[in-house]
């Protein structure tokens, strides 16, 4: 079929198709309300269920016959052919169709489950739902996916389900768990639960939904999938950043309270006080497992991972090393606040003398954001330091290293400027003024904070930055396309080479006899092949590995 084809009889069917489940789905509820003695609304109309019966039958019978007709037209095409199983648009329609149908036939199941109202309509949701999937998702498996685009979609759907699965199974086990710790008796009167009553069903059906859809696609329909770029956006970009800033935020919430709690002068009850821990505790123990787990996968498959996967963990670096930067910041600026603040206070009205003891919460908090993002910081930095020791220029040249420190320097200058100019105003205005004295340094408060963080901040990232330019990260050489061919054991070296290169390269691997033999190259010799790849006259470069030779082969398509 053509695209245009394709694109009316896949739009078409997909419209049929929700008309005729919805015509399904509404006899479903009226057969439903007729058993249970139930109905959708407490009041109805005359002739409601009349006027829904002939709704539904109208919306089954058109609806069920056009996307017949359609759908069995659509199967005709394809049966045989791959190069239509592997089209892109018939992809797209299927995994859309998965993904909405998976998703309604989860949150409606959960419904169900928990005892949620209107029980028949969720329960014809979830039938109606769910065998759309069951059999959208055989022909899906029964044809695979023989196209690159079709293995991309197809991942597309695995990983939108599995962090749904993850993020709302870790959402409903801090709920189930803090809900359990806020029902102790511990708490006396402050707490009034309903958890044995609904929460904890509402809970268990969350968790066992959500738990079910995430080990489903997770460890069943991802379980192969280890060279995908997906998965390790899933893993750098989604699980493991997203379980360590949850985590964060509850163990920096848990240490600003107990410090609070330490300094004293607190405005509420201690039970009151220490209520977050019902909550905080659930978070840091969901988050950790979630981070344990999915760390221990990453690293067990980043020994198979080539260059070119490698960007979302590189991502993931210098993402983790800018929180944690930017919440060391944060907790340094409150702090020099602090020392800035109290000495006026005590000299003229204070600014801030309607809030008794406010500098114990300020404190409080900078100190727990420094106790949270000091390690953090230097955990990751001193990965990011650990990477380019080890690929030197190929890492320099890296653009999330690149776009890392010129947000970095940038964001440093403008604040360095903006803290000046705000400086040097209120001592001109003071001055012109006759007002030189504590209100200037009231109303500069805010700017000498940051400027004492700023100028260590830009020195070092600039040198930084500085460094990277006079190795040659800012050096424009012509793009090369390069063409790699060789057998299965020298794909280590291919990797190497790859990762000398800096940029990814395409693969072909020689199907001939395989040897053992492989070139043993040194750490010079890489970089000298490297060098004459980018040395090369055209754009276009073949490096061949056969036996003990590497050959650089430079040529042009007629």
């Amino acid at each position: 079929m053509s695209i245009i084809k394709r694109v009316y009889f896949y739009t078409v069917s997909i419209i049929t198709l929700v008309i005729f489940a919805a015509g399904v789905q509404i006899l479903l509820r009226l057969i439903f309300d007729l058993l249970t003695g139930t109905s959708q609304v407490q009041v109805e109309a005359a002739g409601f269920k009349q006027q829904q019966l002939s709704l539904g039958l109208a919306m089954l019978v058109i609806g069920g016959t056009l996307w017949m007709l359609f759908w069995r037209a659509i199967q005709k095409q394809v049966a045989g052919n791959s190069t239509e199983i592997g089209s892109a648009i018939r992809k797209l329609f299927l995994n859309i169709i998965l993904v909405i149908s998976s998703l309604t036939t989860l949150v409606t199941t959960a419904g169900v489950l928990n005892g949620a109202q209107p029980f028949a309509n969720r329960l014809a949701t979830a039938i109606v739902a769910g065998g759309i999937w069951f059999y959208h998702w055989r022909v899906s498996e029964k044809e695979g996916q023989p196209s690159p685009a079709a293995q991309t979609l197809r991942r597309w759907y695995i990983y939108i389900l599995s962090a749904w699965g993850l993020v709302t199974l870790a959402i409903w086990l801090v709920q189930l768990i803090s809900q359990a710790i806020l029902s102790l008796p511990i708490w006396g009167e402050a707490i009034t639960s309903n958890f044995l009553s609904t929460g904890l069903r509402r809970s268990l059906s969350w968790i066992l939904v959500a738990g079910a859809a995430w080990t489903f696609h997770w460890f069943r329909m991802a379980k192969s999938d280890t060279d995908s770029t997906l998965r390790q956006v899933y893993l750098y970009l989604m699980a493991i950043p997203g379980s360590t800033i949850a985590g964060l935020v509850a163990l920096t919430t848990t240490l600003y309270k107990i410090i609070r709690f330490i300094l004293g002068s607190l405005d509420v009850a201690p039970l009151v006080h220490f209520q977050f821990l019902g909550w905080a505790i659930p978070t840091m123990l969901v988050a950790a497992a979630i981070w344990g787990y999915h760390k221990q996968a990453a690293q067990e498959e980043a020994a198979r991972l080539s260059e070119r996967q490698l960007s979302a963990r590189r991502i993931h670096l210098y993402l983790m090393s800018f929180i944690g930067l930017g919440t060391l910041i944060a907790g340094l600026i409150i702090l020099l606040g602090i020392f800035i603040e109290l000495p006026t206070s005590t000299v003229g009205p204070a600014t801030v003398a309607a809030t008794p003891g406010w500098w114990r919460q300020q404190l409080s908090l900078s100190l727990a954001l420094l106790l949270v993002a000091s390690p953090i910081w230097m955990y990751y930095w001193n990965k990011v330091l650990q990477m380019v020791t080890e690929a030197g220029v190929a890492e320099r040249v890296a653009r999330s290293r690149r776009i890392f420190l010129y947000v970095l320097v940038g964001v440093a200058i403008i604040t360095l400027a903006a803290d000046l100019v705000n400086i040097v105003y209120q001592l001109l205005n003071g001055l012109l003024q006759s007002k030189l004295g504590v209100e200037v340094l009231r109303r500069s408060k805010w700017s000498l904070q940051t400027l004492f963080v700023a100028v260590p901040v830009l020195w070092y990232h600039w040198r930084v930055l500085r460094q990277d330019q006079r190795l040659g990260a800012e050096q424009l050489l012509p793009r090369k396309t390069v063409t790699i061919m060789a057998g299965e054991p020298a794909q280590e070296l291919v990797t190497l080479i790859e990762k000398k290169l800096g940029s990814p390269v395409r693969r072909l691997q020689y199907s001939g006899q395989p040897t053992e033999t492989v070139p043993a190259l040194s750490d010079e010799q890489a970089e000298k092949l490297v060098s004459d790849i980018r040395a090369a006259p055209v754009e276009k470069v073949m490096v061949v590995i056969t036996g003990s030779q590497v050959m650089v082969l430079p040529y042009k398509e007629k």
